[in-house]
This record gives structure tokens, sequence and C-alpha cells, in this order.
């Protein structure tokens, strides 16, 4: 598998693994209140655990609204997670989830790092093609608040080693992460209150062939280095069904592996969005896309 780096929120340089008991959960405590980054094409909800000499980051990311997000976990703890099959995440007291199983990468100051990029709390979706096919979104989609209010603490499984965020209640971060994502339906030049009554987003018709395409383009040059990296890929959806916008973002940073997704999307089809009285009206459509070596 392909390692991969993140754009750092904090520093982790220079911190050695912690030491645990044998088989006992590490437990890491909060040093920091959540922190929401309005970002120009991102919301990231973030926070520092562990202490001054054991600091552990954790941050959820989206780059619109959706159902969906990116969850990365990065410090010393997760230097022996080597196996990404191995690994499982747990959200309160809900079902571990094996599936999808995360990638591993670094910080950018070297942090090891486990990054999930289509995650939610209780769903395991059936599987995680290399470019991933998002579903077909409700109205201004939004995280599962009331799944959160039930959520404390954020596990990572790996054998018999557990590394624990002791998070409290989540609810009311997500809250404020969700109205974030929501936001950016206007900064995108679209009607929010139009979408807030909407009865359909747009359905992607040729998704299958356009995802296939995108996977079959995987840049010789990063697969020659064994690169993997996760894009944020978001497209304007016009009246008639056309595209008329693609912007593409990093999620992750790498050296060579740039998605030639925007150039596959033009030949993208979809069924326009439909307005509170069925008429068709502009909207978008946001995924992301992934590219995994195996």
């Amino acid at each position: 598998m392909g390692r991969l780096s993140l754009i750092p929120v904090a520093a982790l340089a220079g911190l050695a693994a912690p030491v645990c008991a044998k088989d006992a959960p590490m437990v890491l405590e909060p040093i920091t209140q959540w922190n929401v980054d309005f970002g120009e094409e991102k919301c990231r909800l973030a926070r520092v655990f562990g202490d001054a000499k054991n600091k552990h980051l954790l941050f959820i990311e989206q780059g619109g609204p959706e159902t969906n997000f990116v969850l990365v976990a990065a410090g010393p703890a997760f230097e022996r997670f080597r196996r990404p099959n191995r690994i499982s995440i747990q959200f309160g007291a809900f079902p571990p989830i094996e599936k999808p199983a995360p990638m591993l990468g670094n910080m950018e100051d070297g942090a090891a790092t486990l990054i999930y990029s289509r995650l939610n709390f209780q769903e395991r979706p059936n599987s995680e093609p290399d470019a991933e096919e998002s579903e077909v979104l409700d109205s201004l989609a939004k995280i599962d608040t009331e799944s959160a209010s039930k959520i404390d603490a954020i596990r990572m499984h790996y054998g018999k080693r557990t590394v624990v965020f002791n998070t409290g209640n989540i609810g009311e971060a997500i809250k404020v992460m969700n109205e974030c994502a929501l936001n950016f339906v206007e900064s995108w030049g679209l009607d929010r209150a139009a979408h807030e009554s909407m009865t359909r987003l747009p359905e992607w018709t040729n998704m299958k062939a356009i995802a296939r395409e995108i996977q079959e383009s995987y840049p010789s040059e990063a697969l020659r280095k064994g690169e993997s990296g996760i894009f944020r890929l978001r497209v304007i959806v016009e009246a008639d069904g056309s595209v008329s916008d693609c912007i593409i973002n990093n999620a992750t940073t790498t050296d060579s592996l740039q998605s030639p997704a925007c150039s596959e999307m033009k030949r993208a089809e979809f069924k326009p969005a439909l307005d509170k009285n069925g008429a068709p009206m502009r909207s978008f459509y946001v995924t992301n896309v992934t590219y995994r070596l195996n």
C-alpha cells in the first residue's frame, strides 16, 4: 500500500510512542476544545488529545453537505497500526466498523496517521471502490446529529491494541460542522433556500462508467511510486443536467498523484435537481475520489 501525507493541523513531530500495559486500552483525554475551520473549500472539526509529550490529533472533514465524512487520527500510538485490514473504528457504543479500512499515511511532520475517506457513525458501506461512488443525497444532507449526541468516545482497534479518544458528547460539535458545510451552497453561487425545500438533488446516471474511467486513469508516475490519495470532487449541475463547473481539491498530499477526474466528468450525465414544485433547478454534486493500491 502506498503511503500518503495529510496537511498538518498541529505539530506532532518528535514524540515517542507511549508505553502502555500489555493489551490495556490507551485512553487519550482532550487537551484543547473542538475547533471548526470554516475554510474556503472544506470544513474541518479538529481537536488535540493526550498531553504535552504525547499529542494526538483527531479531525473530521467535509467539502460540502453530505452524510459521510473524512476522518483522520494521527499520533505516535498509531505507529504500530501497520495492516489496514486489521483496523476497525468504533463510535461510542455503536458496533465497530471494519469496512472500509483506513489508509495509512503520515502528517507532513511524520506523525503516523489513519485516514478514512468515507465514514458515518453506524452504517457500513458495502464497498469502497478506488473511484468512490457516493450515494444520492437527501436535500442538503447532514452528518447524523442524533447519532453524534450518543457518542462520547471514538475507539481504534488493531488486534489487541485499542486507542480511545475520550471525546465527550460530540453532538454540538457536529451541529457546527453541519452548518459550516451548508454554508458552501451559497458560496458556490446557488440558492440555499431553494435547496432547503427541494425534492431531489442531482442523480448521476452514468456513474459506474465514469468511475471506471477515473479508476483506470491512475497516473502512471504515481502508480510507479505506489502513491495513494484522496481527492474532493464537486460539480455544478445545471437545470438541463449538464455539468458547468468542476473543482477537485486534495484531501491528502502526494508527490505525483494528480487526479484527472474533472476531465472525465465532462462526460458525466445527470438527472437534474428538482425544486419544491418538481421543476428542474441548478444544483451541485459532491463526492470523494480515492486512489488506493492494494
